[in-house]
């Protein structure tokens, strides 16, 4: 029977070898650009570089762990994005592509945005409900979803991109995909608090509390929830 200390070990493997494709790939399109002189792809594959370290730079600066599981979702979402959605045009092949990005990653910021309220509940620096923490959440991730929606304006006007495709109908499209990976992560969170069971909250949020901040909980036996 395998135990949970090795399947964490296999789970950081491949994020490993996950990690490091989708960082090569990114670098093999950015080399070749700077030499095309193809400068708009060598700013957005710098820019998914970028964003590809910052977990790296997460964990040493901050002394921050992050599940396994954290740093495969972002490879995979970054690789999805900028490899398979801008270079081999999975936004024109697949109707469906942006919509699944947008709301993949809508519940993933909804998670993260628990995860912000779960750690104030479990080191005790806060009282909240259920109902707060589920709209925390919501709001989180579609205020990040505004940002980006934002983002995607100003690109397209300052280096004449076609990031929004189809204008407004591609936002508001946008904006309410996010809204329901939003409402999803928010549920997920709120019958969590309520007493029910989550796979993903205990293998993800729950870990990463727990062994961040076991350290700082306060020893207080209080219920907050």
């Amino acid at each position: 029977m395998i135990d949970a200390k090795e399947i964490i070990a296999k789970t950081f493997k491949i994020e490993l070898i996950i990690n490091v494709f989708v960082k090569l790939s990114i670098i093999g399109v950015l080399i070749p650009s700077i030499f095309r002189g193809q400068w708009l792809l060598v700013f957005l594959s710098s820019l998914f570089l970028l964003i590809s370290f910052i977990p790296t730079i997460v964990q040493k600066k901050f002394n921050i762990f992050l599940p396994a599981e954290f740093g495969i979702i972002i490879s995979l979402f970054l690789y999805a994005t900028f490899i398979l959605g801008e270079l081999q045009k999975y936004y024109l092949k697949y109707w469906w592509w942006d919509i699944f990005l947008h709301s993949f990653s809508a519940f993933i910021l909804g998670l993260i945005g628990f995860t912000i309220m779960y750690a104030f509940h479990y080191v005790e620096k806060i009282s909240i409900s259920p109902w707060l923490s589920a709209l925390f959440s919501f709001n989180f991730a579609i205020a990040i979803g505004v940002i980006w929606e934002i983002f995607e304006f100003v690109m397209d006007q300052a280096l004449g991109l076609n990031m929004q495709r189809s204008g407004v109908v591609d936002t508001m499209t946008d904006l309410i995909v996010d809204s329901l990976g939003a409402l999803l992560a928010a549920v997920i969170g709120f019958f969590y608090l309520k007493g029910g069971d989550s796979h993903i909250v205990k293998r993800i949020v729950e870990r990463f509390v727990r062994i961040n901040f076991k350290n700082k909980r306060r020893t207080s036996n209080d219920e907050l929830f």
